[in-house]
């Protein structure tokens, strides 16, 4: 028996070991209910005190501000005209009816005059036996009102017994008449409230429903709404005080029973038995749970036997319902790496097959599916997915239904690949074909392809237009009804001769021939030939230029050299020619080297490659025409073509124009864009072929250089406010006799050079509005740099 085997069998409990971890897991249960009936218990009596104390403290401010209000009512009361007269009954019953009507819970309402004996009440009913009382058998009630007489202020009484019996207050307010200090106390208008109905005008019953409420002032009982008012201090209770005019009143409140059973121990007896019901259920279930994974244990290691097999396989297995958004039952681990999404995504149904499915192509999957199922076959199909990092991906799926052992329902099983690199292949083997046609007829010289018998493949448009022919005049033709005698005598000889031993004649090297047209005349031409390495069958791909017009220019030039050597003209001239020789020498050389390379590439059967390098030999072509038609402008007057262009963008399209090269010396371009947009007004290509001269000038410099061949080409905004744009070598350095006449013309280090690049340059740099100049780079090179005015987007430029 294997480990492994071991293991499996281990993982398997008798029935009794289940029960006792069921019973443990009860246990366990049971102490985390108890656990969170504690805290619900804790947090349950934090409430109550809570709404215990906001209760108190809100009959506080209840009470608090009503006698505040009322003091402040009678004191505003007194000052009124009917108040400071002789009280004629019209006008007492108009203060004495606003006071009593306006501020509910007052017994009555009094006037004592400066005798201090009641001459007047409202209402009368009920209060006959105060008229005429004197305050004098009331110490309390006659303290208070010589306080108020003495303070001139509104004062209420300590706790007393009214002439009805029951306990309550009273408030003074002194009238006086005449002005400043010759006052006079003309009596007092006093109010008297009972606790019993005072509360219960000032309190709202509902908050008082839930709980006990007792009065204290100075430590006296005045009232409660219990019958037993000592039954009010218990753990529950909450206290509130404040103090009025020298008296301190304290509110005692607790919650009753019927509160405390509703909220606290009733709620408290459900959560308990409810623990309880929960702890026994679990106990039940991590029985039944564990019986279940113990029968379960087998069918789970099968499973994983399968899902390690289906995960070493380069796509997804899958088995999923049958229904309109194929929900996935089981899917391998592939998915993932498939899709993006996770095993869990799909078997959780948090990610539906249907929603992978490209919205284009899910009516045919859905077709071929329930086409399958119809006719209880297979299928195979092809289609889009989206990714989760919304990617597209083609797949290929293969599956078929079954039925399911356990009900009635059909389940699809299949397996899904990707096959999207095949298909990008082929994609890009069109691609590369057609654009190889789209680069050899936008050419403007013709190109024709022959294979090993000397027999024509293909005859561009420019090959038609020089030779008169069409594609099916000479496909499939001998190259040799394009050439007069001899040379169509003895071609199929040259080539039987270099496929034997590899000695070039023609093949490999250019040279000047001459052609013959459809209809018989000759005329001169430019031809180069290359080889392209086919295993099966090998092909040659010629390049031919009609150089009649070349031949008569050079004549004619030959011509004027003489009849102008000596004059200033010529030598301007002179001067201009040799410019513009170096400027398109650049593409012209980017062109030989790509040429060479995809040479190379065609011996090495490196076909995929071609295209890019075709591209790049159209664009320096192009470039080379852009060139010329620019510096013809450079010698007059008037505007040039000019546009607004992102420099990081400019410098690293001709970086990336270098690049061959550079690879070639085995030298890194290192590019440093700046860190904000810098938009420049240039003449692109002008300003692309200085960065090309100077990584060219560059890369010379690091010739004899074995280690750290890098070149650091940086853009950024100086201290003027200027782009700068920087070309930093590790080459040998400029020696000190060269650096006053570095950008003079004809002044160069190099041997074979002319001298006049960087004059050029600076020529362009300085048309532009900008500066060209150099220092030492440290330890060795050279760092040279140009700087142009940024763009300012409100500049209107002419046209």
């Amino acid at each position: 028996m294997t480990f492994s085997d071991k293991k499996t069998k281990l993982s398997f409990s008798s029935p009794l070991a289940i029960l006792w971890y069921a019973i443990t897991a009860g246990l366990l249960a049971s102490s985390f209910m108890a656990f969170i009936v504690f805290n619900i218990d804790s947090e349950e009596r934090l409430h109550i005190e809570r709404v215990t104390q906001s209760t108190a403290d809100t009959i506080k401010v209840l009470l608090e501000d009503d006698l505040k209000k009322r003091i402040i009512f009678l004191a505003e009361l007194s000052k009124l005209p009917p108040a400071s007269s002789h009280l004629p009954s019209e006008n007492w019953g108009t203060i004495s009816k606003t006071l009593y009507d306006s501020q509910y819970g007052y017994q009555a309402i009094g006037w004592i005059d400066n005798s201090f004996h009641i001459r007047k009440i409202i209402p009368e009913e009920g209060n006959e036996i105060a008229i005429g009382f004197d305050l004098a058998q009331q110490p309390e009630a006659l303290s208070a009102a010589k306080k108020a007489q003495k303070t001139q202020r509104v004062i209420i009484t300590s706790p007393l017994q009214s002439i009805h019996g029951s306990e309550g207050l009273g408030i003074y307010s002194p009238v006086f008449t005449g002005i400043k200090n010759k006052k006079q106390l003309h009596g007092f208008i006093a109010g008297i409230l009972l606790f019993d109905p005072y509360i219960k005008s000032v309190i709202p019953a509902a908050l008082l429903k839930e709980h006990n409420f007792s009065l204290l002032i100075d430590g006296h009982l005045v009232y409660s709404n219990q019958n037993d008012p000592l039954t009010i201090e218990n753990s529950w209770n909450k206290k509130a005080s404040y103090k009025l005019q020298a008296h301190q009143w304290q509110i005692n409140i607790s919650p009753n029973n019927e509160f405390l059973y509703v909220v606290h121990y009733k709620v408290m007896g459900v959560i308990i038995t409810l623990g309880i019901f929960i702890a026994i259920l679990i106990v039940l279930a991590a029985y039944t749970y564990l019986i279940a994974r113990n029968k379960s244990v087998e069918i789970k290691d099968g499973l994983n036997k399968v899902e390690h097999l289906l995960k070493n396989l380069p796509g997804m297995a899958y088995q999923s319902f049958d229904t309109q958004s194929w929900p996935m039952m089981r899917v391998s681990d592939g998915c993932e790496t498939l899709t993006g999404y996770s095993r869990e995504e799909f078997k959780n149904n948090r990610m539906l097959w249907q929603d992978v499915i490209h919205s284009d192509d899910y009516q045919g999957v859905k077709e071929a599916i329930n086409t399958a199922i119809k006719n209880r076959s297979s299928f195979e199909v092809e289609y889009r997915i989206k990714t989760k990092n919304n990617g597209i991906k083609l797949v290929w799926e293969k599956g078929g239904a079954v039925d399911s052992i356990y009900n009635d329902d059909v389940v699809i099983e299949g397996f899904v690949y990707d096959i999207t690199s095949i298909k990008k292949a082929e994609a890009d083997l069109i691609s590369s074909y057609a654009f190889s046609d789209a680069v050899v007829n936008a050419m403007i010289d013709a190109v024709i392809t022959i294979d090993q018998y000397g027999l024509i493949k293909s005859f561009n448009r420019a090959a038609q237009t020089i030779f008169g022919y069409t594609d099916d005049e000479v496909l499939d033709k001998n190259i040799s009804i394009l050439m007069p005698a001899p040379f169509s005598d003895h071609h199929d000889q040259y080539l039987a001769q270099y496929l034997t031993s590899k000695q070039p004649h023609i093949i490999g090297i250019g040279r000047e021939l001459v052609a013959k047209h459809k209809d018989g005349t000759t005329f001169p031409i430019h031809l180069s030939v290359s080889e392209i390495d086919n295993p099966e069958n090998k092909m040659f791909v010629g390049l031919i230029r009609n150089i009649t017009q070349q031949r008569a220019l050079e004549d004619q030039a030959k011509l004027h050299t003489e009849q102008l050597a000596h004059t200033e003209r010529v030598n301007a001239l002179g001067e201009m020619a040799a410019g513009i020789a170096h400027e398109i020498n650049q593409p012209l050389t980017a062109i030989s080297l790509f040429s060479q390379t995809a040479k190379n590439f065609c011996e090495s059967g490196k076909f995929d490659r071609l295209p890019a390098l075709f591209e790049k030999l159209s664009l320096h072509s192009l470039r080379a025409s852009a060139v010329i038609a620019r510096m013809q402008k450079m010698t007059k007057k008037g505007n040039r073509t000019k546009e607004v262009v992102d420099c990081d963008l400019m410098i690293t399209e001709a970086c990336k124009l270098a690049e061959s090269e550079a690879r070639l010396h085995k030298i890194a371009i290192n590019i440093i864009t700046s860190k904000q947009s810098l938009n420049v007004y240039v003449d692109r290509v002008q300003i692309q072929q200085v960065v090309l001269n100077l990584l060219r000038n560059g890369m010379e410099a690091m010739q004899s250089i074995e280690n750290d061949r890098a070149i650091e080409v940086k853009i950024q905004l100086n201290m003027d406010n200027y782009v700068e744009i920087s070309v930093t070598d590790t080459g040998a350095g400029l020696p000190e006799k060269m650096r006053d006449t570095l950008f003079k013309p004809f002044s160069s280090t190099k041997q074979n050079g002319t001298g006049i690049g960087l004059s050029i340059s600076k020529s362009i740099v300085e048309e532009h509005g900008g500066h060209i100049h150099f220092h030492d780079n440290t330890p060795t090179g050279a760092v040279f740099m140009f700087t142009l005015p940024i763009h300012d987007r409100g500049t209107v430029y002419d046209k």
